[in-house]
């Protein structure tokens, strides 16, 4: 099945070092990022504030100072909890960037596992753990040798991540993705990203409960139940996440009238969109505008 109109389309970093460091601070309102997948490996850090985060229908909360591994192709989400200051750190890198030419026994028993998505990273590491200070000291190296990136900083941020599925190993905290050979494993996923590539496609329009339950060959009352299980809102409000991020895009890096704005993300009420944009960023168009803008 072809997913790849669903995929995150953002590049990160580029072919001879991909990994880049996102680093948001949010000032007004609340910060989400609605359910969405990638290829690469993600590693979310809190430096400050508190995040509920779903990966693979498994919610988290995060605190200051938690952090969690996201692996590749799995389905997730962010949001923060409360309105006030926050900062996360995203480091997202593929794979490949820890890949070695000469085919020696980490490549054989992690990395390559690894990219073949036969072995994954664990979720969440308990902060009693042995390891979780010494993973998070990492965390807090890469950020800063990509903040800075003063010569040399491409080997140092390898070296964390190395140092970092070293500590893992050491812990047996590796886990064997048993499924991944079996076609129903991800069924529930799969069907999720269908629906996901056909509001991709279809955001500009009316969507209807109706198509997108077709999609999936479900009938629209169970489609309702099933969407909110694996993603913990309902259709229409995941629908609305999507059109508000993309209206966000467009304030901070345009200067286009409001309006406009709410009818080119496929909106066809201006009220309606105001208010939905106030309960989901906890701010209206214009503040956030203000706080973020890029002109």
């Amino acid at each position: 099945m072809d997913y790849i109109n669903l995929k995150e389309k953002s590049s990160h970093g580029n072919s001879l070092f991909p990994l880049h460091v996102y680093t948001h601070i949010n000032k007004v309102g609340s910060y989400s990022v609605n359910a969405h997948w990638h290829n690469e490996i993600e590693i979310i850090y809190v430096e400050k504030g508190e995040f509920e985060i779903i990966v693979d229908m498994n919610t988290y909360t995060l605190k200051t100072g938690d952090y969690i591994f996201i692996n590749s192709g799995s389905i997730h989400s962010i949001a923060s909890v409360n309105t006030n200051i926050s900062i996360h750190h995203a480091m997202v890198f593929d794979s490949n960037l820890l890949t070695c030419t000469q085919f020696d026994i980490c490549q054989i028993n992690y990395i390559s596992p690894l990219s073949s998505k036969s072995l994954k990273l664990p979720s969440f590491i308990n902060n009693d753990s042995k390891i979780y200070d010494k993973i998070l000291n990492e965390l807090i190296c890469i950020i800063k040798s990509y903040k800075y990136k003063n010569i040399g900083f491409e080997l140092i941020i390898k070296g964390a991540l190395f140092k970092i599925l070293s500590y893992i190993a050491q812990e047996n905290k590796f886990l064997k993705n048993n499924n991944i050979n079996s076609p129903s494993a991800n069924y529930k996923l799969d069907l999720i990203k269908k629906v996901f590539i056909y509001i991709d496609k279809n955001y500009l329009n009316k969507i209807y409960i109706e198509d997108l339950a077709k999609e999936v060959n479900m009938n629209s009352q169970y489609f309702c139940r099933f969407f909110k299980s694996v993603i913990g809102k309902t259709p229409i409000d995941y629908i609305n996440n999507y059109r508000i991020e993309k209206s966000v895009e467009l304030l901070v890096t345009t200067n286009d009238k409001i309006l406009n704005i709410c009818y080119s993300v496929g909106f066809d009420n201006f009220s309606y969109f105001i208010k939905t944009f106030k309960k989901i960023k906890n701010c209206t168009p214009s503040e956030y505008r203000t706080t973020y803008s890029k002109y």
